[in-house]
């Protein structure tokens, strides 16, 4: 028996209809700059908003998955419907065929003019197996390490990941270059963090209660397109400074000491140097100022 005619249908777009539709993903393209990222399984993030390292996030490309979660209640603090929604990166940077992330501190002195300080070193987090979206399982998604710490152990994984899953920001650099992004670091990434965390500063300042002689370290976190540019998941407040491997031993202790530097030392003389380390251009300044913007000089760009 022949099945039914519509089953037997096939869409054959004319010449005319294929330039049509090359023309709206152009335009789409053109407004929507993740565009490129989406894929085509239309996947979605969800995060509980009082949750931390990872806890409680799932993945789904089905809308009724989506609003059967959020309805939940996961921690006693929150209220039903307290979830970040957002659509899933289907087309990462990878590295040896593996989902990282970035991990940036950056330090806020001053609400009003907006003072960031931002600093040069930061790690990569790396899942433990290979990124696939056929199987949406957290070993493969989630680069948190209190989540990662559990699959770190198992089988599968790339035989040149570090054991520990953590790579420093100079390790990053090589490895762009070497995979032929030799620009990439300085003229994409470091600038494009940048701009994404002064954004994101600016649409909350007015928000913030913010205290002269206080200040607050953030920790941001990035994934990145094929392309190297950056992409802010979400902002931090007291980032952990638990040393889980090699890299992040040295860098907690060091992004530790240089933010007394800063708000003690440099506040009393701005012409001291952040980090009493030398290196053999001298001394280095672990903190960048990026940014002084006041609430009336906010208002008047818009």
């Amino acid at each position: 028996m022949s099945p039914p005619y519509s089953e037997q249908a096939r869409l054959v777009p004319s010449i005319l209809q294929q330039e049509q539709c090359r023309a709206l993903l152009q335009q789409l393209q053109a407004r929507l700059p993740q565009l490129h990222m989406e894929g085509d399984h239309n996947l979605w993030i969800i995060k509980p908003g009082a949750k931390s390292r990872g806890r409680g996030i799932t993945c789904s490309a089905r809308l009724e998955e989506v609003l059967e979660v959020v309805g939940k209640r996961v921690a006693p603090s929150m209220q039903a419907g307290q979830w970040v929604v957002q659509k899933y990166v289907e087309r990462p940077l990878l590295i040896l065929g593996t989902k990282f992330d970035l991990r940036q501190w950056f330090l806020v002195t001053d609400w009003n003019p907006l003072t960031v300080w931002f600093y040069r070193d930061s790690y990569v987090r790396f899942c433990s197996r290979p990124f696939s979206l056929h199987r949406l399982h957290w070993s493969q998604h989630l680069c948190n390490v209190a989540i990662q710490k559990q699959w770190r152990l198992s089988g599968g994984r790339h035989p040149k990941l570090p054991r520990d899953l953590i790579w420093s920001s100079q390790q990053f650099q090589l490895y762009l270059q070497q995979a032929g992004h030799v620009e990439a670091w300085e003229k994409v990434i470091v600038p494009g963090m940048k701009e994404a965390v002064v954004a994101a500063l600016h649409s909350a300042q007015e928000l913030v209660g913010s205290r002269k002689g206080s200040f607050e370290l953030y920790g941001a976190d990035f994934m990145f397109g094929e392309d190297c540019q950056p992409w802010l998941l979400e902002i931090n407040t007291n980032p952990s400074m638990e040393p889980c491997s090699a890299v992040t031993r040295r860098l907690c202790t060091a992004v530790q000491r240089n933010t007394l530097h800063v708000v003690l030392d440099h506040k009393k003389n701005p012409r001291c140097s952040t980090d009493e380390a030398l290196s053999d251009m001298g001394s280095w300044w672990p903190w960048q100022c990026w940014g002084t913007v006041g609430l009336d000089d906010l208002k008047a760009l818009f």
